[in-house]
Protein backbone atom coordinates (compact mmCIF):
# COMPACT_ATOMS: atom_id res chain seq x y z
CA UNK A 1 0.00 0.00 0.00
CA UNK A 2 1.65 3.28 -1.52
CA UNK A 3 1.44 6.84 0.51
CA UNK A 4 0.00 7.92 -2.77
CA UNK A 5 -2.45 5.89 -4.74
CA UNK A 6 -3.44 6.67 -8.07
CA UNK A 7 -6.81 8.13 -8.90
CA UNK A 8 -8.72 4.85 -9.95
CA UNK A 9 -7.37 3.53 -6.73
CA UNK A 10 -8.27 6.44 -4.83
CA UNK A 11 -11.25 6.47 -5.59
CA UNK A 12 -12.15 2.59 -5.11
CA UNK A 13 -10.66 3.03 -1.69
CA UNK A 14 -13.20 5.83 -1.07
CA UNK A 15 -15.61 3.66 -1.95
CA UNK A 16 -14.74 0.87 -0.45
CA UNK A 17 -14.42 2.94 2.62
CA UNK A 18 -17.67 4.44 2.63
CA UNK A 19 -19.42 1.18 1.86
CA UNK A 20 -17.54 -0.25 4.91
CA UNK A 21 -18.43 2.65 6.95
CA UNK A 22 -22.05 2.33 6.37
CA UNK A 23 -22.58 -1.02 8.53
CA UNK A 24 -21.73 1.12 11.76
CA UNK A 25 -25.56 2.59 11.42
CA UNK A 26 -27.52 -0.70 11.23
CA UNK A 27 -25.29 -2.61 13.71
CA UNK A 28 -25.53 0.55 16.08
CA UNK A 29 -28.85 0.20 15.64
CA UNK A 30 -28.97 -2.87 17.31
CA UNK A 31 -26.32 -2.66 20.07
CA UNK A 32 -27.75 0.78 21.02
CA UNK A 33 -30.75 -1.14 22.40
CA UNK A 34 -28.75 -2.49 25.02
CA UNK A 35 -25.73 -0.23 25.36
CA UNK A 36 -25.26 3.29 26.55
CA UNK A 37 -23.58 5.48 23.91
CA UNK A 38 -20.87 6.67 25.91
CA UNK A 39 -19.96 2.80 26.45
CA UNK A 40 -20.30 2.09 22.93
CA UNK A 41 -18.44 4.68 21.35
CA UNK A 42 -15.25 3.66 24.26
CA UNK A 43 -15.69 0.01 23.21
CA UNK A 44 -15.59 0.10 19.65
CA UNK A 45 -12.51 2.76 19.27
CA UNK A 46 -10.87 0.46 21.94
CA UNK A 47 -10.70 -2.44 19.37
CA UNK A 48 -10.12 -0.43 16.45
CA UNK A 49 -7.24 1.07 17.87
CA UNK A 50 -6.18 -2.16 19.09
CA UNK A 51 -6.45 -3.73 15.70
CA UNK A 52 -4.77 -1.12 13.70
CA UNK A 53 -2.00 -0.75 16.40
CA UNK A 54 -0.92 -4.68 15.58
CA UNK A 55 -1.01 -4.12 12.43
CA UNK A 56 1.20 -1.04 12.43
CA UNK A 57 3.59 -3.02 14.52
CA UNK A 58 3.58 -5.70 12.02
CA UNK A 59 4.10 -4.06 9.07
CA UNK A 60 6.45 -1.17 9.93
CA UNK A 61 8.07 -2.31 12.86
CA UNK A 62 8.65 -0.89 16.76
CA UNK A 63 11.36 1.98 15.35
CA UNK A 64 8.80 2.83 13.28
CA UNK A 65 6.28 3.50 16.18
CA UNK A 66 8.78 5.17 18.45
CA UNK A 67 9.92 7.92 15.80
CA UNK A 68 6.25 8.40 15.35
CA UNK A 69 5.76 12.26 15.56
CA UNK A 70 3.29 11.11 18.60
CA UNK A 71 2.31 14.59 19.81
CA UNK A 72 1.34 15.91 16.64
CA UNK A 73 -0.39 12.75 15.74
CA UNK A 74 -2.41 12.58 19.07
CA UNK A 75 -3.52 16.38 18.90
CA UNK A 76 -4.50 15.97 15.23
CA UNK A 77 -6.38 12.89 16.09
CA UNK A 78 -8.03 13.94 19.58
CA UNK A 79 -9.33 17.13 17.98
CA UNK A 80 -11.12 15.71 14.52
CA UNK A 81 -11.70 12.76 15.81
CA UNK A 82 -12.40 12.72 18.46
CA UNK A 83 -14.21 16.37 19.72
CA UNK A 84 -15.31 15.93 16.15
CA UNK A 85 -17.32 12.65 16.78
CA UNK A 86 -18.71 13.68 20.30
CA UNK A 87 -19.78 17.10 19.25
CA UNK A 88 -21.77 15.26 16.17
CA UNK A 89 -23.50 13.05 19.31
CA UNK A 90 -24.28 15.62 20.85
CA UNK A 91 -25.52 17.85 18.34
CA UNK A 92 -27.41 14.66 17.21
CA UNK A 93 -28.84 14.52 20.58
CA UNK A 94 -29.97 18.44 21.05
CA UNK A 95 -31.52 18.70 17.63
CA UNK A 96 -33.56 15.94 15.38
CA UNK A 97 -31.84 12.34 13.82
CA UNK A 98 -32.28 14.55 10.44
CA UNK A 99 -29.69 17.36 11.52
CA UNK A 100 -26.63 15.24 11.40
CA UNK A 101 -27.86 13.87 8.06
CA UNK A 102 -27.91 17.31 6.57
CA UNK A 103 -24.55 18.24 7.94
CA UNK A 104 -23.13 15.37 6.31
CA UNK A 105 -23.96 16.22 3.10
CA UNK A 106 -21.93 19.24 3.73
CA UNK A 107 -18.82 17.42 3.99
CA UNK A 108 -18.32 18.15 0.73
CA UNK A 109 -18.56 22.08 1.32
CA UNK A 110 -16.26 21.72 4.25
CA UNK A 111 -13.92 19.87 2.41
CA UNK A 112 -13.33 22.59 -0.36
CA UNK A 113 -13.30 25.45 2.36
CA UNK A 114 -10.89 23.51 4.02
CA UNK A 115 -8.58 23.38 0.91
CA UNK A 116 -9.11 26.82 -0.22
CA UNK A 117 -8.01 27.92 3.05
CA UNK A 118 -4.98 25.72 3.76
CA UNK A 119 -4.19 25.40 0.16
CA UNK A 120 -5.21 28.11 -1.80
CA UNK A 121 -6.94 26.17 -3.65
CA UNK A 122 -8.67 28.42 -6.93
CA UNK A 123 -12.43 26.60 -6.92
CA UNK A 124 -13.17 25.78 -11.11
CA UNK A 125 -16.91 25.89 -12.58
CA UNK A 126 -16.65 22.32 -12.55
CA UNK A 127 -15.82 21.75 -9.20
CA UNK A 128 -18.69 24.22 -7.93
CA UNK A 129 -21.42 22.42 -9.98
CA UNK A 130 -19.90 18.82 -8.21
CA UNK A 131 -19.80 20.13 -5.01
CA UNK A 132 -23.71 21.54 -5.56
CA UNK A 133 -24.53 18.32 -7.29
CA UNK A 134 -23.05 16.17 -4.77
CA UNK A 135 -24.92 18.51 -1.75
CA UNK A 136 -28.17 17.65 -3.54
CA UNK A 137 -27.37 14.32 -4.07
CA UNK A 138 -26.28 13.66 0.05
CA UNK A 139 -29.63 15.44 0.59
CA UNK A 140 -31.90 12.96 -1.16
CA UNK A 141 -29.67 10.36 -0.46
CA UNK A 142 -29.80 10.62 3.33
CA UNK A 143 -33.80 10.36 2.79
CA UNK A 144 -33.75 13.94 4.72
CA UNK A 145 -37.29 15.78 4.63
CA UNK A 146 -36.60 19.83 4.73
CA UNK A 147 -40.00 19.68 6.64
CA UNK A 148 -38.83 17.74 9.97
CA UNK A 149 -35.63 20.50 10.46
CA UNK A 150 -34.55 22.24 13.43
CA UNK A 151 -31.37 24.79 13.84
CA UNK A 152 -30.39 25.77 16.69
CA UNK A 153 -27.28 25.23 18.59
CA UNK A 154 -27.41 21.49 18.21
CA UNK A 155 -27.36 21.89 14.09
CA UNK A 156 -24.23 24.16 14.93
CA UNK A 157 -22.52 21.47 16.97
CA UNK A 158 -23.24 19.11 14.11
CA UNK A 159 -21.60 21.15 11.25
CA UNK A 160 -18.41 22.02 13.33
CA UNK A 161 -17.73 18.39 13.44
CA UNK A 162 -18.07 18.13 10.07
CA UNK A 163 -15.80 20.92 9.30
CA UNK A 164 -13.40 19.01 11.86
CA UNK A 165 -13.64 15.95 9.95
CA UNK A 166 -12.47 17.97 6.85
CA UNK A 167 -9.69 19.34 9.07
CA UNK A 168 -8.35 16.42 10.35
CA UNK A 169 -8.27 14.47 6.97
CA UNK A 170 -6.42 17.10 5.29
CA UNK A 171 -3.98 17.38 8.48
CA UNK A 172 -3.94 13.43 8.67
CA UNK A 173 -2.78 13.27 5.12
CA UNK A 174 -0.35 16.43 4.56
CA UNK A 175 1.26 16.49 8.15
CA UNK A 176 1.84 12.80 8.80
CA UNK A 177 3.30 12.09 5.50
CA UNK A 178 6.21 10.66 7.20
CA UNK A 179 3.89 7.75 8.04
CA UNK A 180 2.81 5.15 6.55
CA UNK A 181 -1.08 5.23 6.21
CA UNK A 182 -1.22 2.38 8.68
CA UNK A 183 0.34 4.78 10.95
CA UNK A 184 -1.41 7.96 10.10
CA UNK A 185 -4.48 6.05 10.33
CA UNK A 186 -3.44 4.44 13.99
CA UNK A 187 -1.59 7.43 15.43
CA UNK A 188 -4.59 9.88 14.82
CA UNK A 189 -7.28 7.17 16.13
CA UNK A 190 -5.36 6.81 19.40
CA UNK A 191 -5.89 10.68 19.62
CA UNK A 192 -9.29 10.12 19.47
CA UNK A 193 -9.25 7.54 21.77
CA UNK A 194 -7.67 9.64 24.33
CA UNK A 195 -10.77 12.49 24.06
CA UNK A 196 -12.90 9.86 24.29
CA UNK A 197 -12.20 7.83 27.69
CA UNK A 198 -11.95 11.30 28.97
CA UNK A 199 -15.56 12.21 28.14
CA UNK A 200 -16.34 8.80 29.33
CA UNK A 201 -14.78 9.28 32.50
CA UNK A 202 -16.51 12.64 32.55
CA UNK A 203 -20.13 11.25 32.19
CA UNK A 204 -19.68 8.79 34.82
CA UNK A 205 -18.83 11.20 37.05
CA UNK A 206 -21.43 14.05 35.98
CA UNK A 207 -23.77 10.98 36.26
CA UNK A 208 -25.25 10.83 32.57
CA UNK A 209 -26.73 7.80 32.21
CA UNK A 210 -24.72 6.39 28.75
CA UNK A 211 -21.97 4.82 29.87
CA UNK A 212 -23.66 1.40 31.23
CA UNK A 213 -22.43 -1.73 29.21
CA UNK A 214 -25.26 -3.56 26.67
CA UNK A 215 -25.64 -7.45 26.39
CA UNK A 216 -22.28 -9.15 25.20
CA UNK A 217 -24.06 -12.22 23.74
CA UNK A 218 -22.66 -13.56 20.29
CA UNK A 219 -24.83 -11.16 18.30
CA UNK A 220 -23.74 -8.33 19.76
CA UNK A 221 -20.30 -9.31 19.87
CA UNK A 222 -20.43 -10.03 16.37
CA UNK A 223 -21.52 -6.22 15.66
CA UNK A 224 -19.09 -5.23 18.05
CA UNK A 225 -16.25 -6.79 15.82
CA UNK A 226 -17.66 -5.74 12.77
CA UNK A 227 -18.14 -2.14 13.72
CA UNK A 228 -14.72 -1.57 14.91
CA UNK A 229 -12.43 -4.06 12.79
CA UNK A 230 -14.27 -3.47 9.84
CA UNK A 231 -16.72 0.22 9.69
CA UNK A 232 -13.77 2.01 11.76
CA UNK A 233 -10.20 0.48 11.76
CA UNK A 234 -10.06 -0.48 8.21
CA UNK A 235 -12.29 1.74 6.47
CA UNK A 236 -10.42 4.70 7.99
CA UNK A 237 -7.53 3.15 6.90
CA UNK A 238 -8.82 3.06 3.21
CA UNK A 239 -10.22 6.33 3.47
CA UNK A 240 -6.88 7.93 5.00
CA UNK A 241 -4.96 6.36 2.20
CA UNK A 242 -8.00 7.26 -0.92
CA UNK A 243 -8.10 11.00 0.54
CA UNK A 244 -4.49 10.92 0.60
CA UNK A 245 -4.38 10.37 -3.39
CA UNK A 246 -7.51 12.73 -4.14
CA UNK A 247 -7.42 15.30 -1.44
CA UNK A 248 -10.09 15.77 1.23
CA UNK A 249 -12.38 18.00 -1.55
CA UNK A 250 -12.83 14.90 -4.15
CA UNK A 251 -12.70 12.30 -1.61
CA UNK A 252 -15.23 14.10 0.51
CA UNK A 253 -17.94 13.81 -2.55
CA UNK A 254 -17.74 9.76 -1.55
CA UNK A 255 -19.18 10.64 1.97
CA UNK A 256 -22.66 11.60 0.61
CA UNK A 257 -23.42 8.20 -1.21
CA UNK A 258 -22.88 6.53 2.73
CA UNK A 259 -26.65 6.54 3.36
CA UNK A 260 -27.62 4.87 0.22
CA UNK A 261 -25.23 1.79 1.55
CA UNK A 262 -26.65 2.44 4.87
CA UNK A 263 -30.40 1.90 3.14
CA UNK A 264 -29.07 -0.79 0.47
CA UNK A 265 -27.61 -3.02 3.54
CA UNK A 266 -30.99 -2.76 5.35
CA UNK A 267 -32.81 -3.68 2.36
CA UNK A 268 -30.63 -6.77 1.85
CA UNK A 269 -29.80 -8.00 5.44
CA UNK A 270 -33.49 -6.97 6.93
CA UNK A 271 -35.75 -6.96 4.75
CA UNK A 272 -36.41 -3.25 4.73
CA UNK A 273 -37.79 -1.63 1.60
CA UNK A 274 -35.94 0.07 -1.16
CA UNK A 275 -36.31 3.88 -1.52
CA UNK A 276 -36.09 5.01 -4.77
CA UNK A 277 -35.32 8.71 -3.59
CA UNK A 278 -32.33 7.56 -2.28
CA UNK A 279 -31.02 5.52 -5.01
CA UNK A 280 -31.42 8.73 -6.86
CA UNK A 281 -29.53 10.82 -4.53
CA UNK A 282 -26.46 7.91 -4.82
CA UNK A 283 -26.37 8.68 -8.51
CA UNK A 284 -26.52 11.96 -8.39
CA UNK A 285 -23.35 12.09 -6.34
CA UNK A 286 -21.69 9.80 -8.66
CA UNK A 287 -22.15 12.27 -11.07
CA UNK A 288 -20.67 14.49 -9.09
CA UNK A 289 -17.72 12.42 -8.48
CA UNK A 290 -17.52 11.84 -12.22
CA UNK A 291 -17.75 15.77 -12.82
CA UNK A 292 -15.20 16.79 -9.92
CA UNK A 293 -12.40 14.55 -11.48
CA UNK A 294 -13.47 14.63 -14.94
CA UNK A 295 -9.98 15.69 -16.17
CA UNK A 296 -8.07 13.66 -14.04
CA UNK A 297 -9.70 10.04 -14.94
CA UNK A 298 -7.87 10.77 -18.28
CA UNK A 299 -4.82 10.30 -16.27
CA UNK A 300 -5.81 6.58 -15.32
CA UNK A 301 -2.90 4.74 -17.23
CA UNK A 302 -0.57 6.29 -14.90
CA UNK A 303 -2.55 4.90 -12.11
CA UNK A 304 -0.35 2.72 -8.84
CA UNK A 305 -1.67 0.10 -6.50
Amino acid sequence: MTNSPGIITANLACFVAMFMWAFAFPASEVLLQTWGVMALILVRTILAVSTLTVIWLWVDGFSKLRLAPWFHGLKIGGIGFGIGAILLLVGQKMSDPVTPAIAAAMMPIAGAAVEVVLDKRMLKLHLIVAIVLAFIGGIFAGGVNLNDVTFGIGALFCLIAIVLFAWVTHATTNDLKLLSPIGQTAITLIGCLTVVLVAYIVSVIIGVKEYHIGLTGVTEITLLIVMAVASIALAQLLWIWGAGGLGILLASLHMNIAPFYVMAIVVIFMGDQWNWSQALGAALVGIAVLIAQSKQFNKFSTDKV
